[in-house]
């Protein structure tokens, strides 16, 4: 794309019209969501209170834009020829634009923990053999609980699947492994991937993490050349070359429901907007609870969202260093445990408190994708380091709504905190970069509360509601409402969380706006996009400049040079 230098704003005159649909929230669910109602003819607004579109596959730059971090974005399955992701893009012309990349296929991701080091395959039958290889005494118990994941998981042995789904999909997957008889070990191998859904063992059904572990061992694990912000990007170059538009810095504070029926929105400053449908992307429990009202709920709905829990909140550190862990042969993805007690860790976090040895995904960019980022200049890294930590605001000393603009930033005992799980987390990370403090440039922090500040996301969770049996399957909330003319999208909903999932499953809400099977049309080869009407890109794109409509980023960015033949 051509994108130098950020257009000037429209002024609201144009809003003034009735919308076709208004989209609240730009992640990459209500993204794509606008996406196809807008290459399907539809007038299409989105409002996003951040000044940058994307959500949590959203990067941000530092020290002078030398150093670029992905909030969100780690990696993502399903994303080869047929997988879901080529097809949801496919409807929008942009399998070219957004070209996904293949990490490491003898093992996306290792997996460290106290005397054992394992390498995620890619497909179950060399899963199996690794964990045998791993755990040789153990072979019997794996080959049981292998199985009985392959068969719920990939739908293998069809007249079987519907026990073991009865059987262990519904109970906790501890329950499984533990009459499988499997060592804590052998345990915490299978499970150490499971940060990626940040919800504890005992209370997750197999069923939700076979299904986390078939995600990625079908076909790999995948991230976008040039970070995550390219979704964004380029799905807000199809709704505004598409007479849509796309609005940043705009809070939605009510949807406006008159007669029993969604009519537009409001938004924080006063603005009215109407439409003749209204698109949540926002956080599910806060879209019925402050933008719907309790007075427009029912009392089913009511009585859920009282009970309703999300999943734990995430910890990020955010490093940069003085040397490319690609010569050394750093993996650029790993789950690092300085113990086996996986639940253990869980059990302290819910309970509000933050042991000393906390467990670390690392994700390194500039190894993920070497050529095609703005991560770091020739010569240095940026790793992304994860974790999770209690939601509650009381443990980090806060009182007020950090959406609303709560003042935390400077508060000694946030700071304190802060700094402490910051120097755990490294403690962690040196597990397998021994001299990351040594070789350390650039380091900064982001907590729960962050996340709830920037995303105004309930309790800071990445990924919407627990994965509790209630909450899976039929009994997950539906993208249609009982509101007419409402409408959800993102990851709490059917097509559940992560980037592949609510990129899916907006394509599943603009199906239901339009009353249409939009997955089998595209399947069938339809193309609802012409490449043609999209913005050239060129030499200077810049996605993130791309997703910050009517905001100005002051400094050029600094590119990785690319390598040469």
């Amino acid at each position: 794309m051509t994108q130098t230098a950020t257009p000037p704003t429209p002024g609201h005159e144009a809003d003034d019209d009735t919308w076709d649909a208004v989209v609240v929230g730009a992640g990459p669910g209500g993204l794509t969501c606008a996406a196809y109602l807008a290459a399907n003819g539809k007038r299409v607004l989105v409002l996003e209170a951040n000044q940058v579109v994307g959500g949590s596959t959203q990067v941000f730059r530092r020290a002078g834009n030398k150093f670029e971090f992905d909030v969100g974005t780690h990696y993502v399955g399903e994303c080869g020829p047929g997988g879901r992701m080529q097809t949801a893009l496919s409807g929008l012309a942009l399998t070219e634009r957004i070209k996904w990349l293949r990490q490491r296929p003898e093992g996306h991701c290792q997996v460290m923990i106290p005397g054992t080091t394992f390498q995620t395959p890619t497909g179950w039958d060399t899963y199996l053999e690794r964990l045998i290889a791993a755990f040789p005494s153990e072979e019997a118990g794996l080959r049981r609980c292998v199985r009985i994941m392959r068969i719920i998981a990939a739908g293998e042995q069809p007249r079987l699947r519907l026990y073991h789904l009865l059987r262990w999909g519904i109970r906790p997957i501890t329950k499984l492994m533990d009459a499988c008889g499997l060592s804590a070990d052998a345990q915490a191998v299978i499970l150490a991937e499971n940060g990626d859904y940040t919800w504890p063992p005992y209370r997750t059904p197999t069923a939700m993490h076979a299904g986390f572990l078939h995600h990625y061992l079908q076909a790999g694990a995948y991230y976008p050349r040039g970070g995550g912000q390219v979704i964004g990007a380029h799905l807000t170059d199809v709704i505004s070359t598409h007479g849509g538009r796309v609005r940043t810095k705009a809070r939605v504070e009510r949807i406006l429901i008159e007669d029993g029926r969604a009519v537009g929105v409001r938004l924080a400053d006063g603005e009215e907007i109407r439409a003749e449908v209204v698109v949540s992307a926002a956080d599910f429990k806060k879209t019925w609870a402050d933008l719907v009202g309790d007075e427009h709920l029912t009392r089913r709905l009511r009585r859920r969202l009282n009970d309703l829990e999300m999943t734990l909140p995430m910890f990020a550190v955010y490093v940069a260093l003085d040397v490319d862990l690609r010569e050394r042969g750093t993996p650029p993805l790993a789950w690092v445990w300085p113990t086996n007690d996986v639940d253990g860790y869980y059990r302290e976090v819910e309970a509000g408190r933050c042991p000393d040895q906390m467990p670390v995904g690392i994700s390194c960019p500039t190894a993920k994708d070497p050529e095609g980022t703005h991560s770091a200049p020739a010569g240095y890294s940026t790793l992304e380091l994860v974790s999770w930590a209690p939601k509650d605001h009381e443990f980090w000393n806060v009182s007020d709504d950090p959406s609303d603009g709560a003042s935390y930033g400077r508060d000694e005992r946030y700071l304190q905190l802060k700094e402490q799980l910051t120097q755990r987390v490294l403690d962690t990370a040196e597990l397998m970069i021994p001299d990351i403090r040594e070789r350390m440039v650039f380091c900064e922090a982001s907590t729960p509360i962050t996340q709830e500040r920037f995303t105004s996301t309930s309790d800071g969770s990445c990924y919407g509601i627990a994965p509790l049996i209630k909450n899976l399957g039929p009994f997950r909330p539906r993208v249609t409402t009982h509101i007419p003319g409402l409408f959800l999208a993102g990851g709490s909903t059917e097509h559940m969380f992560g980037i592949n999932a609510t990129i899916w499953g907006g394509m599943g809400t603009a199906s239901a706006v339009l009353g249409r099977d939009l997955v089998a049309e595209v399947r069938d080869g339809a193309v609802f996009v012409d490449e043609a009407d999209l913005t050239p890109i060129t030499d200077d794109f810049d996605p993130l400049l791309a997703s910050k409509p009517g905001s100005v980023i002051r400094r050029a960015a600094r590119r990785r040079p690319r390598a040469t033949a």
